[in-house]
């Protein structure tokens, strides 16, 4: 079956591809996204048929990829590595923002769910959750956790966290998480949250501490590690996603073939492309409500506004809301013939 909408959708797209598709990623080499998107095209290049490069272009907590794909011609060469920071978080901390992730791109696949993990500075009298949040309670603002980026998924983690214990952290945005790690392994911030895989590798050689992972369950590069909710922080949740986006008004036929490419690339299901575009409309609106909640902003130790126990609600209702409206707006979206993935 695969084998045939391979088929038809390639006679749909004769003229595609021409050249080397380029895979755009909105961070530095090294980080997360980076790896996700790298291992992905030299799992795409031999169902193609043509090279598939990663070009990174970092800034703005993967802003700046954002834009430059959503402006690129729509005839499926150049094609953006979303995820929750540039697709989601981007749209409630930068009003100026000059995509709509529903609007601009259409949605083809979600690539990777993975975790972050939270990592401390060996030398952070902190062995345990707990333990933690006692030191960031007893010496509010004392502490910073770095991110790859205003907006980025180590950011909101960090955000995430700091609403739940209820303190102040200082944030410290890095143009990308490798950039990030470099300071965290000199002792120049204290703690931050790193894609799971990369804190694995530094605790191994005891360069860092890994208290806990930022999913529901443990994650399969850190097997030892138990998620960040069960070992003393109830509640505590974030899934950090990589979706493959296409311009707006790529034609149809070529965002069929890309997709049954990527699902074969994959091996994944063909339900992964109605995901993409549910868990970008599902992070618009539960991340908003969170930056609305805390009055989140791109600057360096961001204040809360209201108790802690009321902010986790509303962030949590957020969620929920997420979840419950995005497959609606995501129908409205191609109601209003919106190039998003069916």
């Amino acid at each position: 079956m695969l084998a045939a909408a391979l088929a038809a959708a390639g006679a749909c797209a004769q003229a595609w591809p021409v050249r080397p598709v380029t895979l755009v990623v909105g961070f530095a080499a090294g980080g997360g996204a980076d790896v996700v998107a790298r291992v992905f095209a030299e799992s795409l290049a031999p169902v193609l048929g043509v090279a598939v490069l990663v070009e990174n272009r970092p800034g703005a907590g993967g802003i700046i990829g954002g834009e430059f794909v959503a402006r690129a011609a729509p005839d499926g060469h150049t094609l953006l590595v979303g995820g929750l920071g540039p697709n989601a978080t981007a749209h409630s901390l930068y009003p100026a923002i000059r995509y709509d992730t529903l609007r601009d791109f259409a949605h083809i696949t979600l690539i990777s769910e993975n975790a972050n993990a939270l990592a401390l500075h060996p030398s952070i009298p902190a062995a345990t959750i707990p333990e933690l949040v006692a030191l960031a309670r007893k010496r509010p603002g004392a502490l910073s956790f770095g991110s790859a980026g205003n907006g980025s998924a180590q950011h909101m983690a960090g955000e995430l966290f700091r609403i739940q214990i209820g303190t102040r952290l200082v944030h410290v945005p890095f143009k990308g998480v490798a950039a990030g790690l470099n300071d965290l392994l000199a002792g120049r911030i204290e703690m931050m949250f790193l894609p799971a895989s990369d804190a694995a590798r530094y605790t191994e050689e005891g360069k860092l501490r890994v208290l806990g992972v930022t999913t529901r369950t443990r994650s399969p590069a850190l097997p030892s590690i138990p998620p960040i909710a069960q070992a003393g922080l109830p509640g505590y949740e974030q899934t950090v996603w990589n979706a493959l986006l296409a311009p707006a008004r790529t034609p149809e036929a070529v965002v069929g073939a890309l997709h049954a490419a990527a699902v074969k690339a994959l091996a994944a299901g063909s339900r992964a492309r109605r995901r993409s575009t549910t868990r970008c409309s599902s992070g618009i609106l539960t991340w908003s409500a969170c930056s609305t909640a805390t009055s989140m902003s791109t600057g360096a130790g961001s204040s809360c506004r209201g108790s802690p126990r009321s902010i986790a609600s509303r962030c949590a209702r957020g969620s929920m809301a997420g979840s419950a409206a995005a497959s609606r707006r995501a129908s409205c979206a191609r109601r209003r013939r919106r190039p998003v993935g069916r």
